[in-house]
Order: structure tokens, then C-alpha cells, then sequence
């Protein structure tokens, strides 16, 4: 399961309204600005955070920090309907248009329709009621706190 850290921004109807601070690039590496996720989420990114609605089932009150989940799986078909499905359609119309004798130009053409019907299909299949459930992260646990660290008195042995 994926988690991440949010703040809960409002609480109503036995939902809550949450805040994730977004990462412009992952903690693997120190590229940084030079990484191709920080640069998509400056050219798609609008502001720093994102807010998403999810089922509270602890009683949650604003203010308060959250983890939040998403299941792998869940993931891993979000990823393969909006990334993969639109590709071979695109891939397929060319493909066709190929076949069919349509030329260059027309293949161009189809790939582009393609495109856009794999793109469609993608809403439709992420889009519906039961889709935004299923795909919707869901409430894991409060944040703790980073418990304070007790020192033990020093060993009369010790000095100093």
C-alpha cells in the first residue's frame, strides 16, 4: 500500500476534506528540478498540494494530520488504464489505417483518433461512481506525533 501524509481540511457527512502536500520529485535520487516527475508536476501542477475527499470513519476534526493509502493494485490498474489503454489504441488505428491502404498521412491521422478514443476510454473507465470508489484513497490512520526521546541518566562510572 502506498501511504502519504495529509491534513484534514474540513469534515462533513462522514467525510473529510484533505490536503496532500504534493513532491515534485520522489526521495530516490538528487536530481531534483532536473527529474522528469519535478518538471511534469510544474507543467501540470496547479500549486502545491491536492485535495482529496475520503470516507472518515474515526471522527476526524480539522487541523488534524492523517495517513492515507492507496492499495497497489488500485495503483497499478489506474496506471495501466490511463498510460497503456490510450497507447495501443493509438497503435491499433495506425496500425489499421496501415493495413487499409490510407498512406502516411493517413495513418498520422487514425494514430491521433486513436488517441483520443483510448483517452476517452480511459475517463470512462476511471470516471463512473463505482470507479472513483474504487480508485479513491482511503483513511489508514491518525499521524503520530515523533515521540520525544528520553536520556537515560548517565552511569556513575561515567565522567564527566
Amino acid at each position: 500500500m502506498i501511504e502519504q501524509e495529509a491534513s484534514v481540511i474540513a469534515v462533513a457527512d462522514g467525510s473529510a476534506l484533505v490536503d496532500v502536500q504534493r513532491q515534485s520529485s520522489c526521495s530516490a535520487c538528487d536530481a531534483g528540478a532536473h527529474c522528469g516527475t519535478s518538471v511534469l508536476a510544474k507543467l501540470f501542477g496547479n500549486g502545491n498540494a491536492t485535495r482529496v475527499r475520503i470516507l472518515d470513519h474515526i471522527g476526524l476534526t480539522p487541523g488534524e494530520r492523517v495517513v492515507i493509502g492507496i492499495r497497489n493494485r488500485a495503483l497499478v490498474r489506474a496506471s495501466l488504464t490511463a498510460y497503456l489503454l490510450p497507447l495501443l489504441t493509438l497503435i491499433a488505428a495506425a496500425g489499421g489505417a496501415e493495413q487499409a491502404g490510407a498512406g502516411d498521412f493517413g495513418s498520422v491521422i487514425a494514430a491521433l483518433v486513436g488517441l483520443l478514443i483510448g483517452l476517452w476510454l480511459a475517463s470512462i473507465i476511471t470516471g463512473g461512481t463505482g470507479a472513483k470508489a474504487r480508485f479513491r484513497p482511503i483513511l489508514l490512520r491518525r499521524a503520530t506525533m515523533t515521540p520525544i526521546i528520553q536520556l537515560e541518566p548517565a552511569h556513575p562510572s561515567v565522567g564527566g
